[in-house]
């Protein structure tokens, strides 16, 4: 069995909630996400990347406003979705 282990923008709307033009202005406007291109500059996820964007919507989800979850460190941000 294999894992997947790149995902694209919509896979990653799917499994988080968040809409991929929430997405995309969040990568833009606080440089959340860094996602690899394709050549044809299609953007393809890591694992890392879901990881992120799930912690992201979960924090947001219960009213942590996206500009502070922005400045959260990775530790910072794993450490506060394990308190919720």
């Amino acid at each position: 069995m294999s894992i997947k282990n790149s995902f694209s923008i919509k896979d990653l709307e799917n499994l988080s909630g968040v809409k991929a033009h929430t997405i995309r202005i969040w990568e833009k406007r606080y440089n959340l996400l860094e996602p690899e291109r394709t050549g044809t500059n299609i953007r393809t996820y890591n694992l890392d990347n879901l990881r992120k964007i799930l912690n992201i919507s979960v924090l947001n989800n219960s009213g942590v406003k996206i500009s502070h979850i922005a400045e959260f460190t990775e530790p910072i941000l794993n450490k506060k979705v394990k308190e919720i």
